[in-house]
């Protein structure tokens, strides 16, 4: 069934996920006998224990006795977490990071999804209400990570699977769990499918056509998005929205879906993309707006829309460094703090009896370096163009209670403020950190 796909690959590593069901035993012992006339291939097989059933342990004693049996190197990973709601999806995402993590370079995963599990995915994305790319369901080959995920079978039905498994005489383990039609997928399984089948005998085949029309169609669109929106990208990847208004609404959503795409996360339901359209894009230039995408947020700033990761608010806190010869780490992972860097700021020399602490948030009215007048921070923030969820992950630095820098933005006039200089001796402060500050100044869409 699967000699043909395994040789299109130049690098035979192969890892194949093995839960010891039949779809996965069958794959096993496919590329087993496939191994016998070329002996270039090298298996590996992994079983994650969900942990979820009883006979969780005599599931993991099969997988193991099997490969020992033919002499193929098993990996056993034990998912120990607590989960009440999206246990299905949760699993999965908790599967696919495990196995992630054992695959060498160049090695294929191989999974044993069929024809079957296909379809299954199709009515699975119509209850969500997915467009064509959650129609698509799952492709035969998948980019994952660097290398990529093979699923040989998915064109091959449930029952052509298991004629092969019983002409040769294999044994595998059933999940009783599989029978719960309290899950999504087995109620499509046992409840929907059957009736279908029964009635239309080629549906199946009929779906896989749909799913692969969808996945076309996905490709097409994403070409053309792909050149699109070269035109609204910013070097920083935030996306320039200010011509928006002179897009149609279905080219906007789709070039705001297809940038939140380059940012390797599940795609947002189109409710959410929807919410964008109409909350983000419509709203004032200076409206303080947020989409939240799980960890994620969509916001804007002026005329662009940015993808941040959601932080904990450290606004309050207050950092000493006491000791300014070591590097001092900040939250957030914001970086670090060093003294003596040659491409830091010349501050004044701190007075022994000043502490020296970070601080994350001020306000009121400073004197910056260079200027006549004082002027409220927050004006001062927007003039250096600092989107609004920036200011409070800026470390400022104070001697007591007294603001000296927004590092890497300002320095306070030290005429205005009572800070000495100690012997004309000078400070040289670095904030060595991954954020954009400057992408802000000089480049932003204004």
């Amino acid at each position: 069934m699967i000699q043909n796909i395994i040789e299109k690959y130049k690098y035979k590593l192969f890892l194949i996920a093995y839960s010891g069901g039949m779809d996965s035993t069958v794959l096993l012992y496919q590329l087993l006998k496939i191994k016998q006339t070329d002996d270039q291939i090298k298996i590996r097989a992994i079983h994650i224990n969900h942990n979820i059933h009883t006979h969780s342990k005599i599931w993991q004693k099969h997988c193991f006795d099997t490969c020992e049996k033919h002499d193929i190197p098993l990996i056993i990973e034990t998912i120990n977490i607590n989960i009440t709601k999206n246990i299905e999806e949760k699993l999965r995402i908790k599967r696919y990071n495990l196995i992630y993590k054992h695959l060498f370079n160049k090695e294929i995963l191989l999974t044993g999804h069929h024809l079957n599990d296909q379809c299954e995915t199709l009515f699975l994305s119509l209850k969500r209400g997915s467009g064509p790319t959650g129609l698509s369901a799952m492709s035969s080959e998948t980019i994952f990570g660097k290398t990529k995920i093979v699923r040989p079978f998915l064109t091959t039905t449930k029952q052509e699977l298991k004629k092969w498994a019983n002409l040769n005489k294999l044994t595998w383990i059933e999940d009783f769990t599989n029978f719960d039609t309290n899950y999504d997928r087995n109620f499509i399984r046992y409840k929907i499918l059957p009736i279908l089948e029964e009635k239309w005998p080629f549906f199946l085949r009929n779906c896989f056509r749909t799913t692969k029309i969808c996945n076309e169609e996905t490709k097409l669109k994403n070409i053309f998005l792909k050149e699109k929106i070269k035109k609204f990208l910013h070097f920083n990847e935030c996306l320039n929205i200010k011509n928006f208004k002179n897009l149609k609404e279905e080219v906007c959503k789709a070039l705001i879906r297809y940038w939140i795409s380059l940012k390797n996360i599940k795609l947002p339901s189109y409710k959410t993309i929807q919410r964008i359209y109409n909350e983000i894009i419509y709203s004032r230039k200076d409206a303080n707006i947020k989409v939240i995408i799980k960890e994620n947020e969509i916001r804007r700033y002026k005329s662009s829309l940015y993808f941040i990761k959601t932080t904990k608010s450290i606004k309050n806190m207050i950092i000493f460094w006491h000791d300014t010869n070591h590097k001092l780490t900040l939250p957030n992972n914001l970086g670090y703090i060093i003294k003596n860097n040659k491409e830091g700021i010349n501050i004044p020399t701190p007075k022994n009896s000043e502490f020296i602490n970070i601080r994350f948030q001020y306000s009121g009215k400073i004197l910056i370096l260079g200027r006549q007048k004082r002027r409220n921070i927050k004006k001062i923030w927007q003039e250096y163009n600092i989107p609004p969820w920036l200011r409070n992950q800026i470390p400022l630095l104070f001697y007591n209670d007294q603001l000296i820098s927004a590092l890497g933005v300002f320095i306070i006039n030290q005429k205005i403020k009572n800070v000495e200089k100690n012997n004309k001796n000078e400070w040289n402060i670095s904030w060595i950190n991954n954020i954009q500050l400057n992408y802000c100044n000089n480049f932003l869409f204004n």
